[in-house]
């Protein structure tokens, strides 16, 4: 595999933009899908993008914000705010969305509206933070891999009691 001279295969922004990608188009097929979808078929979707964002989130929080920080410094404070807050907003309804059955009436659109939060996060990100990291002293590559190395280890994680619980009450169980 060859890559340019300016982008590793770790690459961190190269890395979090295919997530928001994948992470999007997760959400246009379950908007796609749902008006056919059973109860069932619904909320197993639903939970699938629940997780997925839900590890997005946590290794941003947990590697990316933290190199960002050491990159940006005292510039970084005003955007990891507003991206904490982004990021709060979306675990809330993430929560709502596993608090939830996929019958009841709100179900859709929570799930819409969580769409709808994740995509602006996504594209503030890539929009203003990320061209001011192309031109830091951020460490792409190895925040890139330790993006992924992470992701992996938590997609991987086998799933508590508490997972199941709520997939029941998703589910309808």
């Amino acid at each position: 595999m060859s890559t340019s001279a300016k982008t590793s295969p770790h690459d961190a922004l190269a890395f979090l933009t295919a997530n928001h990608k994948a992470l999007l188009a997760m959400f246009r097929d379950y908007e796609q899908h749902k008006g056919h979808a059973t109860p069932v078929e619904k909320g197993k979707a639903a939970l699938r993008l629940c997780h997925c964002l839900s590890i997005h989130c946590a290794i941003k929080e947990e590697i990316f914000h933290p190199a960002i920080v050491a990159a940006l410094g005292k510039k970084a404070d005003a955007m990891l705010a507003e991206a904490r807050v982004q990021l709060g907003v979306v675990r809330e309804l993430i929560a709502t969305i596993e608090r939830t059955s996929a019958t009841d009436a709100a179900f859709d659109p929570t799930v819409k509206v969580l769409g709808e939060d994740a995509r602006r996060h996504f594209e503030s990100e890539e929009n203003e933070l990320f061209p001011l990291l192309r031109h830091a002293g951020f460490d792409r590559a190895g925040t890139g891999e330790r993006l992924a190395t992470r992701q992996a280890e938590l997609s991987t994680a086998p799933p508590g009691k508490p997972v199941f619980r709520e997939a029941r009450r998703v589910l309808g169980g």
